[in-house]
């Protein structure tokens, strides 16, 4: 009865906790709605929303442990060597919230004073646009691996314009892997050929379309937002050309179907012209080569392109940046250096990530005068211990399209210089807080000293449940069940590691009733209520 006792007057010490913790309403979904709801919603590219109290109750532990380790938001450039526009992360303080929140047992707060929710169509957000491009209705073939289907779509200009804004909504987001979008600028239209030789929608080509006068416009890769140029600019689409479409279908793809859709706003005034081209590249510009990665070993691989003196131009303003390679890499070091030998940051990513990919757009035009020199380094982990290597055992990596190869490729959106580029401001906001890195057991102890533990989920259970808990610091744990009159049912030695953790318990053994479950670690205890249905 003692035992009972404690139990009890540890929920209550637990509830009264809880309410000096922050709340869903006030703390957490104001986070929630600005960082996250924009996947986190039903039918967004996300695999579960978060857009109320009771999905992010739901989710919580995934939650908490997918931002305290930095997985989420997804940006894997490093603030602190460049800054871009639209950085999504959350500041250290946002993190410690959500870690006490998720402590304290994720308490709702006054749901009525919750901010409203964000409403999301799956539509198109940039409004009014001048060119729909509709791809034809695809069903993806019983293909042996990754697809790469090409597929063609006349501009239907009469006159030359300029893309100023583009948006790509994938039809079926659970299949677009990526999308690539290029101009056929040749007089043949060679693009259509291809495609009228095949006799389903588009054709199959691996790397760029398979025509020789094809222009890269435009991507789109998974948590990509409508991309607007600034004020003036934009990429010239020239009359009565095809666009060409190439979108990646990733192994596993057979038999479903996608229709995607490209929105574009466009302009006929005198814009400045955007070219994108990848300048560092394993083709041409790779000083280490050639890219072949033999199993168990780790190398990095070195590129270099120099602007050449002899252009006709003072140099070229970088507008944004997009490395690109497959599973095996693990991250990137990008940068130039002028002929005076200033060294220009451009990128950094730490933790490579294949499924996030995209344009990073700089804060500020970079101005690169001519002789500027590129430089761009990779590391490839070919290895057991790279969780992303897809091949087990490690197996020789060369160049080539497929997911299972690899590539080296450093794309850049630029224009030709003009006078007072260097001054050009794109995103004027100024971050004030560094962002979060990974939230060691050290900096959350600093947000509760003491264990928790959470409500079981589901509860009420059938059979099984998860029962999830907190430890400030490593310590023997374990949980342990009683009945309601105080009978130990049972007891279970589980993870003492520091943070945030889970157990999976078996509860078809149980009879319908209530429970009580008690956490044990390091002289301290937590409890909460389990009930089991038959």
């Amino acid at each position: 009865m003692k035992r009972f006792l404690l139990a009890f007057a540890t929920i209550v010490l637990s509830n009264v906790l809880s309410a000096q913790a922050p709340t869903w309403s006030s703390d957490i979904a104001p986070i929630l709605y600005n960082n996250c709801t924009v996947c986190h919603h039903t039918g967004g590219l996300a695999p579960f929303s978060l857009l109320t109290y009771s999905d992010a109750y739901s989710h919580r532990i995934q939650m908490v442990n997918s931002v305290s380790s930095g997985k989420m938001p997804p940006w894997p450039p490093d603030p602190s060597y460049k800054h871009f526009k639209g950085e999504r992360y959350l500041t250290t303080d946002e993190v410690t919230k959500i870690n006490a929140w998720v402590t304290a047992n994720a308490p709702a707060g006054d749901t009525t004073s919750a901010p409203p929710a964000p409403v999301y169509t799956n539509a198109s957000v940039l409004g009014n646009v001048d060119a729909v491009l509709q791809l034809p209705t695809f069903t993806v073939p019983n293909f042996p691996g990754d697809l790469y289907q090409c597929f063609v779509v006349p501009n239907g200009l009469t006159q030359d314009e300029y893309i100023t804004a583009m948006e790509v909504l994938p039809g079926n987001p659970e299949i677009v892997h990526h999308v690539l979008i290029y101009e056929d600028t040749s007089s043949t239209h060679d693009a259509q050929q291809l495609d009228a030789s095949t006799p389903e929608p588009g054709y199959t080509n691996f790397g760029g379309p398979g025509v020789p006068k094809a222009n890269l416009i435009g991507g789109w890769v998974p948590g990509s937002q409508p991309f607007v140029y600034p004020n003036g600019m934009g990429v010239l689409l020239h009359k009565n050309k095809d666009i060409v479409v190439q979108i990646h279908y990733p192994f596993g793809s057979a038999g479903k179907t996608d229709s995607t859709k490209i929105n574009l706003k466009l302009s006929t005034g005198a814009l400045r012209p955007v070219f994108i081209a990848p300048p560092l590249n394993h083709l041409t510009s790779l000083v280490n080569g050639p890219l072949v990665i033999p199993p168990n070993t780790t190398k990095t691989f070195a590129e270099e392109f120099t602007i050449p003196t002899n252009f006709p131009i003072q140099g070229i303003s970088l507008l944004n940046v997009a490395p690109h390679a497959h599973l095996i890499c693990t991250n990137w070091l990008v940068f130039a250096k002028t002929p005076s030998d200033d060294t220009i940051p451009l990128i950094k990513i730490n933790d490579w990530d294949f499924h996030w990919q995209g344009f990073y757009t700089f804060q500020k035009l970079q101005f690169l005068p001519k002789g500027s020199t590129f430089f761009g380094f990779a590391t490839y982990d070919n290895t057991a211990n790279n969780p992303h290597n897809p091949n087990h055992p490690p197996a020789t990596v060369t160049v080539g399209e497929a997911t299972t190869d690899e590539m080296m490729v450093v794309y850049f959106s630029y224009l030709i210089y003009q006078q007072g580029d260097e001054n050009y401001v794109i995103d004027s906001s100024i971050l004030q807080q560094q962002p979060t890195g990974i939230l060691t057991p050290e900096d959350a102890a600093s947000v509760v000293s003491t264990p928790q533990l959470y409500d079981a989920l589901p509860n009420p259970a059938r059979n099984e449940t998860t029962i999830g808990y907190y430890l400030p610091h490593a310590a023997k744990t374990e949980l342990a069940v009683f009945d309601i009159s105080g009978k130990l049912v049972e007891s279970m030695a589980v993870s003492g590691e520091a943070g945030h953790n889970s157990f999976v318990y078996n509860t078809s053994q149980l009879q319908k009733g209530t429970y009580i479950v008690q956490l044990n670690s390091g002289g301290q205890t937590k409890a909460k209520r389990l009930f089991v249905t038959e």
